[in-house]
């Protein structure tokens, strides 16, 4: 079982399972789940599919043309001039600028090197501790199945990346014994700019700080809380670096307590319903620790527990336990396994140099060969492209994906994903009237002068139009019905 253990770095190399031969280097087991992450990344469409990277692109182009942080909406007609706090501006900033040197292809090459580099932090730390063979290959691979639902060309990828490195750091402090240097704390001057889940890197540092004070010898803990509570304050004020300042901390905290995030799918709790990659995760953890004594402290395990909760609680946390939990257990599981001989120190470097010339040749043939978007559920291209030019500038009732590629087409979206902005109540209301409510929609077209719409085919509103005169449907195909109000 899941052990609680006091002192988790005091325990030896030696003390662990004895030595055990493998025919391949550490190295090719290590660089799989990299390598196999960078793949994805580069090769599958499916990263492209969100609706929302399409606004952020926009966002990033946005800021690049005005050398500004917009803090007010720019891109709906629903909501103009309301607050907008655009906490992710420079991770899109980054991405806008890798599409302006090699379009998606550049934009998928930026994320696929964060998946990797992610990681390639969880694979350091595990070969650190002494995990190789089969066992290290199996939790590289159980992090990459975790992380894989959320490989989507977004700004939390950045977030992903910076929480491998900031756990990866607070583990390296607390095994040289001091206090994480101050520099450390500067991370959060990028993460507090990127992506909301710098709070999370926030809150971690409590539990190590607290295992650093209870570990240390009484005449040391002054030292000890001195240290840790330095690295605190300079990781929150870092955080204020931001152009919203102290609502950096506020906002992420109204976003998770918005009454619709239940209808966002990438918030839902996990059902078990459907696959999940969580659930094989958990019962193998399961059968492990019943099987094997998996030593873990107590404070760690009650971090583990929380990312259980996170993950299963709104399924996009998925990842952050999927980088988080590797780190944690991988000193652990080195313990319980036989350790493996890493062989010729000349061999495994070069497998390692070849291994990273090879995610450089990827990421080259990927921004040689561009990508060329076509229609999908989020991205109505052929739709937009037979919009009538008079239609453009008129307000149109999208739906909630396809507002990003409206924004991106210079269009003013009714909804798209920053739904900060608009509310609980903007958005039932939206829901009613994609939904076929014929009393709600009559209120949107009286509200917001709806003259068209844009709309997946099986959205129940389509029926409705159609038994209506005054509409007619000016296009149609697998992925969108557009309507017209006639003049």
């Amino acid at each position: 079982m899941l052990i609680p253990l006091r002192h988790p770095d005091a325990m030896s190399i030696s003390a662990s399972a004895p030595a055990a031969q493998s025919s391949l280097p550490a190295s090719v087991y290590a660089l799989l789940a990299p390598l196999l992450a960078l793949a994805a990344t580069l090769a599958s469409p499916a990263v492209l599919n969100d609706g929302d990277t399409w606004w952020h692109l926009a966002a990033g182009q946005w800021m690049l043309t005005h050398r500004a942080v917009p803090t007010t909406d720019v891109f709906s007609f629903s909501a103009p001039g309301a607050f907008w706090n655009a906490h992710e501006w420079l991770a899109e900033l980054a991405l806008a600028g890798a599409f302006r040197l090699a379009g998606w292809s550049g934009a998928a090459a930026l994320t696929g090197a964060l998946v990797a580099g992610a990681l390639l932090i969880v694979t350091r730390r595990a070969l650190r501790a002494g995990l190789a063979g089969l066992p290290l290959l199996a939790l590289l691979l159980t992090a990459f199945c975790l992380i894989a639902p959320s490989l989507l060309v977004r700004p939390h990828l950045f977030g992903l990346a910076l929480l491998a490195f900031w756990v990866d750091r607070l583990m390296t402090a607390r095994e040289t014994g001091r206090a994480p240097p101050l520099w450390a704390a500067g991370t959060m001057l990028l993460w507090a700019n990127m992506h909301a889940s710098f709070l999370l890197g926030l809150a971690l540092i409590g539990p190590f700080a607290l295992e650093a004070l209870i570990e240390a010898q009484p005449r040391d803990r002054l030292k000890v809380f001195g240290g840790w509570a330095a690295f605190g304050l300079g990781a929150a004020l870092a955080c204020l670096a931001n152009p919203q300042g102290y609502n950096i901390f506020l906002f992420p905290l109204a976003v998770t307590h918005m009454t619709m995030l239940p209808n966002i799918i990438e918030w839902r709790a996990i059902s078990f319903d459907r696959f999940e990659p969580i659930e094989p995760a958990l019962l193998a953890l399961l059968g492990l620790a019943l099987l094997r004594p998996v030593r873990l402290p107590a404070l760690r395990l009650l971090v583990l527990l929380g990312l259980i909760h996170m993950a299963l609680h709104h399924g996009r946390h998925q990842m952050i336990f999927g980088v988080v939990a590797p780190l944690l257990l991988a000193g652990p599981l080195a313990q319980v396994f036989p350790r493996v001989e890493i062989g010729e120190p000349r061999r495994d470097a070069l497998l390692w140099r070849g291994g990273l010339a090879l995610m450089a040749l990827m990421v080259a043939l990927r921004l040689f060969v561009p990508i060329a978007r076509v229609d999908s559920p989020t991205a109505p291209l052929s739709a937009l492209a037979a919009l009538p030019q008079e239609l453009r500038a008129k307000p149109v009732l999208n739906e909630l994906s396809f507002g990003g590629p409206l924004i991106y087409a210079g269009i003013k979206s009714f909804i798209d994903g920053r739904f900060d902005i608009f509310g609980d109540a903007f958005f039932f209301r939206y829901d009613r009237m994609v939904e076929g409510d014929a009393a709600a929609f009559d209120e949107g077209v009286a509200s917001y002068g709806f003259q068209w719409t844009l709309l997946p085919p099986a959205v129940p509103l389509n029926k409705v139009l159609a038994t209506r005169p005054e509409w007619t449907r000016l296009y149609g195909d697998d992925f969108a019905v557009v309507y017209a109000r006639k003049q």
